[in-house]
């Protein structure tokens, strides 16, 4: 299998692009799904709305944790392998809300979920690549 080679300026680049906005998206449905009443997250089609209140928070406090380690991880390079494993976590999570989404039958897009699951699992191999380089 060959290597893909890009440059650390180019790699950076996209991981900038890419991890903005997600931890931007999971810091606010995280704070949604720790913080909202049951009636508002089934209003938005939170997938965490069909799991026990207590657990369905306790992953809303996991994806807030998970955008501060992928945050961290951007403005620290040495945190890099850190950054690739919140992106397996958050892939995880994005793989289990499409599938509770679809076995629910609750209306929310699978599109979104499957996008989400492609742009985290590129940005999850841009920091696996990030922290090889800094070995």
């Amino acid at each position: 299998m060959s290597e893909v080679k890009m440059t650390a300026l180019v790699r950076l680049g996209l991981i900038v692009i890419l991890t903005l906005p997600l931890v931007a998206f999971h810091g606010f449905v995280g704070w949604h799904k720790a913080f909202s009443s049951h009636a508002e997250l089934v209003l938005h089609t939170a997938w965490t709305a069909h799991l026990p209140e207590m657990l369905g928070k306790a992953i809303g406090w996991l994806e807030m944790g998970l955008a501060i380690a992928l945050l961290a991880a951007l403005f620290r390079p040495h945190l890099a392998r850190m950054g690739a494993i919140a992106c397996a976590a958050f892939v995880v999570l994005e793989a289990i809300s499409l599938l509770t989404h679809q076995v629910m039958g609750d209306g929310a897009p699978a599109l979104q979920n499957v996008v989400s699951i492609l742009v985290t699992a590129l940005l999850g191999w841009l920091y696996a690549q990030r922290a090889a380089a800094a070995r």
